[in-house]
């Protein structure tokens, strides 16, 4: 693993909100209770502690992280199940989806939040039997378990499509990475339009991604988190709202870490 992706995913250990407003919460807790010499300290502990219980109330016990997934589901909502707007070189799914220790012990495909990537990739296969197939997503790191791209191999025999049409990037690690090594595997005569098929709030840094490595995508939207409507103030499911708080948040981190970094040309891509 490069190290760009060691530090990226390290640094969102730390800054991931559920994990930074509890790691907030506990140092605040502690420099409070030992009652340091230090009063100014112990002021700001005190502030941080109600404020971080007020955010975990709002994320946690409302439909905030869906209000903020709006903009990034919807802005290429317009491409869904849009199949005429060939002609097509091929489809490109990015993995993200499989299971692989489970996979690898059941000797199943396994697949979790994502699967309609693979789902909807293999309906694209049928509709277009003649267009080749890139599934970009993490090689072997231990040969004694599957990768992602074994898990997605087992699904298209399972399903019953030509694995000869498939290539595996066996070396992404990333969505940058992604479409950069499938850049490579694209042929110079292969110009035409590629289906690029990830979930609906990961496709404005996809396609900003692929377009920055010169991929002619046309964008196939999956996977949805929201209705993309107004579903009121309230959601009383503490554990999935926080979870889908980092969920979003992280989007909008990597959208302006790649825009910041170059492997972007725009902060959020025009559909």
């Amino acid at each position: 693993m490069a190290w760009d992706n060691i530090i990226s995913r390290g640094l969102w250990v730390f800054i991931q909100p559920s994990n930074f407003l509890f790691i907030m919460l506990i140092i605040s807790i502690i420099i409070y209770k030992i009652k340091p010499n230090n009063t100014n300290l112990k002021k700001l502990a005190g502030k941080i502690i109600p404020a971080c219980l007020i955010i975990l109330f709002i994320t946690g016990f409302t439909n905030l992280s869906y209000w903020l997934t709006f903009p990034i589901e919807g802005r290429f909502d317009s491409y869904r199940n849009i199949i005429n707007a060939g002609p097509y070189s091929g489809i490109i799914v990015l993995a993200g989806s499989e299971r692989t220790i489970v996979s690898t012990l059941t000797k199943q495909t396994t697949v979790d939040n994502g699967a309609e990537r693979l789902i909807a990739t293999a309906k694209l296969a049928r509709l277009f039997p003649n267009l080749p197939i890139i599934h970009s997503g993490r090689g072997r790191k231990d040969e004694q378990y599957w990768s992602e791209n074994d898990v997605a191999q087992r699904f298209f025999e399972d399903v019953g499509t030509d694995i000869k049409r498939i290539k595996f990037d066996r070396k992404s690690y990333n969505t940058h990475s992604n479409a950069l090594e499938t850049f490579k595997l694209i042929t110079p005569d292969e110009k035409n339009k590629w289906f690029l098929v990830t979930s609906a709030f990961h496709m404005p840094r996809s396609v900003a991604a692929y377009r920055k490595a010169g991929v002619n995508i046309q964008p196939y939207p999956v996977d949805y988190r929201t209705t993309l409507k107004y579903d009121g103030i309230f959601s009383f499911n503490f554990s999935k709202n926080l979870s889908h708080f980092d969920l979003v948040i992280h989007e909008y981190v990597g959208l302006l870490a790649y825009y910041i970094t170059g492997r972007s040309s725009s902060l959020f891509p025009e559909a």
